[in-house]
């Protein structure tokens, strides 16, 4: 480790239209070794402009030199934002991710946080810097989300640097964001909407978006779930495990880790759809595909559910649209925001709005049959029961895996 000297620095005036006072000195940093050692650092303290006398700048520069000669900071890592990335971040933080969170973050991290960090050392990243950036993304038109994630992300990486030694504190924390615009709710697909899609769906995924509206499922939540997670003779569904693009994980949050109810056409559909499979031990996918492994939510959405919405004059669908069904009729219903929590498994209190009572397990029932009456009660008739009448489809393509 390099001996401490007391350090004096040097002050210089610099510039032409616009002068300013430029302090040089040098001080301990973290290398990109791991060890300590001497480095020369350089701040402009302000301008002439505002420290019009040498003694007023002098003073400036004794000021923020007394923290390094008093010893009291810790080296701070002259290593850059990018190498910290791959040789720490990516390393140590990167796999405890789940699947689902590193997709998005590594779109994020290659578009927006690294094109603008990469080359920055981590000790000259402070807030203002952030705040520009922050600024600036939105001058250029980002969306308020996209900016927002990428805040965060940046966040992350620099408080893993704080937590293993290469920065004092995370200047990305106290950064000022404008108010988020209120944006379009999405389109609501429900009563004749939602039979015209069901009509033009085979199965099993007439019973999987059935499934999902009827309950308020995640996507992955549906494509994870077991028959071992599965009660139908009380009619209730543990939620355990989900998928991601094809790869077990997790559920989103630990409130996602939860029983719920099953209504009678919930449990109604899901009998027909077991005496159609061969796979049916404890252990086997509700909805896997020909070799009893997961689905993929992105291709039987492309392949299967928009071509379908399309046929059914609908236009574009997702997945959470049909999540959106349930919590809709749950509020419609005027069901006890406590109960929609527990049913849609959000972390936060917030996500779901309102004020929240203690939910008791017949009422949270009552919910669940209140929202499967009003969603099938045009569809039952002219859907499900005719369809079921039919010969027994072919089991899930290859194709859709």
């Amino acid at each position: 480790m390099a001996r401490r000297r007391f350090q004096t620095g040097t002050l210089s005036k610099l510039g032409k239209r616009r002068k300013v006072w430029v302090m040089r000195w040098r001080e301990d940093a973290l290398l990109d070794n791991g060890t300590v050692g001497r480095i020369q650092r350089a701040e402009t303290i302000g301008t002439v402009a505002d420290l019009p006398t040498r003694r007023e700048a002098l003073a400036k520069m004794e000021e923020r030199l007394r923290e390094v000669n008093q010893g009291t900071g810790r080296p701070e890592a002259s290593m850059t934002f990018g190498a910290f990335v791959e040789s720490q971040w990516k390393v140590l933080v990167w796999p405890s991710f789940k699947a689902s969170t590193q997709h998005g973050y590594k779109t994020v991290l290659s578009l927006h946080v690294l094109p603008a960090w990469r080359k920055t050392p981590l000790r000259d990243i402070d807030r203002r810097a952030i705040q520009q950036w922050v600024a600036e993304k939105f001058r250029h038109g980002a969306g308020w989300q996209t900016v927002r994630n990428s805040w965060v992300l940046l966040s992350s990486i620099l408080e893993s640097a704080v937590e293993y030694g290469y920065l004092q504190a995370n200047p990305a924390r106290g950064v000022k964001f404008p108010q988020k615009a209120l944006k379009q709710k999405p389109r609501l697909i429900a009563g004749d909407d939602f039979a015209k899609l069901l009509k033009h769906l085979n199965e099993p995924h007439r019973t999987m978006v059935s499934l999902i509206a009827a309950t308020g499922l995640r996507v992955g939540e549906l494509l994870g779930l077991r028959w071992g997670a599965l009660n139908l003779e009380i009619g209730s569904l543990a939620v355990r495990e989900s998928v991601y693009e094809g790869k077990f994980q997790s559920p989103k949050t630990q409130r996602a880790f939860r029983t719920i109810p099953l209504g009678p056409h919930a449990v109604k559909a899901l009998v027909a759809h077991r005496d159609r499979v061969a796979r049916q031990g404890p252990a086997d996918l509700v909805f896997g595909n020909r070799k009893g492994g997961p689905l993929r939510e992105s291709k039987v959405l492309t392949k299967v559910l928009q071509p379908a919405a399309v046929d059914a004059g609908l236009g574009r669908v997702t997945w959470h649209q049909f999540r959106h069904i349930h919590s809709s009729l749950l509020n419609d219903l005027n069901v006890p925001s406590k109960i929609a929590q527990e049913q849609l498994g959000h972390a936060s209190i917030s996500t779901t709005l309102g004020i929240y009572t203690h939910a008791i397990p017949a009422s949270h029932r009552d919910a669940v049959e209140a929202v499967e009456e009003r969603l099938f009660a045009q569809l039952l008739s002219n859907v499900l029961e005719s369809e079921n009448r039919l010969a027994a489809v072919e089991p899930v393509s290859d194709s859709v895996n």
